[in-house]
């Protein structure tokens, strides 16, 4: 869900530049290239910086085709250029191999994808600085857990118990070396985690969510993040494939007002009318983008506690993304950057979308064009 969401949007449509969107086979080669900061501080090219958007209150979405076709008129409704083959991505029936998808991942020029997820990838927890009569502070941390390196820390600066608030972290790109800078200590300040762009381009810089939700974590105010159960990880065209399939079924339980039984048994959930499918792309400590998909279920009837993007880890046993370098929603076969948590920062570009939109073609998910939203900062 987006906070503050734009009034009186108009579709435009631009040309691709980027010329690496030529579709699966062309998504690799080259090699990594040096990697963003948290504060998406890398710098633009005078190219790059001339095809984004002006930002702003009023800042309409662009809307793209993945293949860099003409795009829609600014005065036909906008929409997306319908593709026939640019983004449909390669399938074992065209491979005739059981070995399509190491063949995807290569073409793609991806490294291989982790064993065990949940020792490849970041999780999160939430603690506050103190309690009274059960209720947390005002202040807190999110707790940050990378594999092969020490947790860092993020300061929340208020609490809200409202659903859809929680804790805000106020300056969510200032990490510390020790949680009780955020609780009256001394100021630890630390290096931002980092991630090394992909062969196919940047998906982004890792940054943590503006302000996670009190559904969103084991208890309010504290506690590991909640795992969407529901959420899918994606490595690989079979896991797109399965994602593609549990979309369709997702999107049938829509408005059926039905409690709904996730796969790990737990439940119920519930599916509103138009349910979102979100995504996070979440980078393991090799440098692998694991794209996670899943609906934003709701954990009471009214639909007011629902478990959004920051649930979307890829590790099953919980600790949700508090990291994440792109954030947004399927659409159909389009991918937008509509998402209220992780939509700020420098490195929130088109650019970055598009290469998003590659990744999801390498794994199997046909995704034929791009709506961007500017960040909100």
């Amino acid at each position: 869900m987006k906070i503050g969401l734009v009034a009186g949007r108009v579709f435009v449509g631009r040309a691709l530049v980027v010329s690496s969107l030529l579709g699966l086979v062309a998504c690799g080669g080259g090699s990594q290239t040096p990697p963003h900061a948290a504060d998406g501080s890398s710098p633009v090219s005078p190219v790059d910086a001339a095809m984004l958007p002006t930002t702003g209150p009023d800042t309409a979405p662009i809307v793209t085709g993945v293949d860099g076709g003409a795009p829609p008129s600014v005065f036909d409704g906008g929409g997306t250029t319908p593709l026939p083959d640019a983004g449909r991505p390669v399938t074992p029936t065209d491979a005739g191999s059981i070995h399509m998808s190491v063949d995807a991942m290569s073409a793609c020029g991806l490294p291989p994808p982790p064993a065990d997820l949940c020792t490849a990838v970041p999780t999160g927890k939430v603690a506050p600085c103190s309690e009274s009569g059960g209720q947390p502070s005002q202040t807190g941390y999110l707790e940050i857990d990378r594999p092969g390196s020490a947790p860092v820390y993020v300061c929340a600066t208020s609490w809200n118990p409202d659903p859809s608030i929680g804790y805000i972290f106020g300056q969510p790109g200032t990490f510390m070396s020790d949680p009780q800078s955020c609780c009256g200590g001394a100021a630890s300040p630390t290096a931002a985690p980092t991630a090394p762009d992909l062969s196919l381009g940047s998906v982004g810089a890792p940054h943590i969510p503006s302000h996670v939700k009190p559904p969103e974590m084991q208890q309010p105010g504290s506690g590991p993040l909640r795992h969407n159960p529901f959420a899918i990880a994606v490595t690989d065209t079979k896991s797109g494939a399965a994602a593609t399939a549990a979309i369709s079924m997702w999107k049938s339980w829509g408005g059926d007002a039905q409690p709904h039984t996730a796969p790990d048994g737990s439940g119920p959930y519930y599916f509103a009318s138009g349910v979102s499918i979100n995504y996070a792309i979440v980078e393991t400590s090799a440098g692998f983008p694991v794209i996670v998909i899943g609906p934003e279920v709701s954990l009471t009837p009214d639909g007011l506690n629902l478990l959004g993007h920051p649930t979307l880890g890829a590790c099953a046993t919980g600790g949700g993304a508090p990291i994440a370098l792109i954030a947004g929603e399927v659409d159909g076969t389009t991918l937008n950057n509509h998402s209220g948590r992780y939509d700020y920062g420098p490195s929130a570009t088109a650019q970055s979308l598009e290469v998003a939109a590659q990744v999801f073609n390498c794994m199997g998910i046909r995704i034929t064009g791009t709506k961007y939203y500017a960040p909100k900062s």
